[in-house]
């Protein structure tokens, strides 16, 4: 029964963690350092949910900004190069950035 308690009390602790992220959405040319890695989520043009984990490394800029069916979609960048690849969009308005 205790293992159970435990168990129960360690989910509590890091559900509440997750849920007290800060989302960061910086704006085109902005940039966030991720030195523990993190995790990315957003909607891309086809209207589908996207997530991904965000290696530690160099920071991820906003590279770039563009319209879409009158939405605007944000590509992203990490030492130069896109990331986490050239056709990697996602929506403006409810992309968010997530620190570890």
């Amino acid at each position: 029964m205790r293992v159970i308690v435990l168990a129960a009390a360690v989910l509590a602790t890091m559900a509440s963690h997750a849920l007290a992220q800060t989302c960061l959405r910086p704006k085109w040319t902005e940039c966030v350092s991720f030195p523990n890695g993190g995790r990315h989520t957003g909607v891309s043009p086809q209207g589908t949910p996207v997530q991904m984990e965000i290696a530690p490394g160099p920071d991820i800029c906003v590279s770039n900004e563009w319209e879409i069916r009158a939405e605007t979609y944000a590509q992203f960048s990490r030492n130069g190069a896109p990331w986490p690849e050239r056709d990697w969009d996602v929506n403006v308005d409810n992309f968010c950035l997530y620190k570890n």
